[in-house]
């Protein structure tokens, strides 16, 4: 259950392979292709937001077997989605 002072970030929110109906909470141009439960922590580390990873099901994709990061409010939690989007977009063309 969330508390008051956290957000939950699952995947589903940031990947731009998925449409509304199944999750995504960005718009398409911001989100990015199959973000792994690593590059969200990565990401949320280095904006300060103090993740913590937990294995539970994502309920639009119950049959899928996932994880979700918890993270400090901050923030408005779409513009955290997009600053994680953003960081995540950097670390990816930094490996490249």
């Amino acid at each position: 259950m969330p508390k008051e002072n956290k957000y939950i970030i699952w995947p589903s929110y940031l990947d731009s392979s998925l449409s509304k109906n199944k999750g995504r909470k960005i718009s398409k141009n911001k989100a990015i292709v199959k973000p792994s439960i690593e590059e969200i922590v990565m990401a949320a580390k280095k904006l300060g937001l103090n993740p913590i990873v937990e294995e539970k099901k994502y309920p639009k994709l119950w049959y899928e077997q996932t994880k979700r990061v918890v993270i400090l409010k901050k923030e408005n939690k779409r513009k955290i989605l997009k600053l994680i989007s953003d960081e995540i977009i950097k670390m990816r063309q930094k490996s490249m």
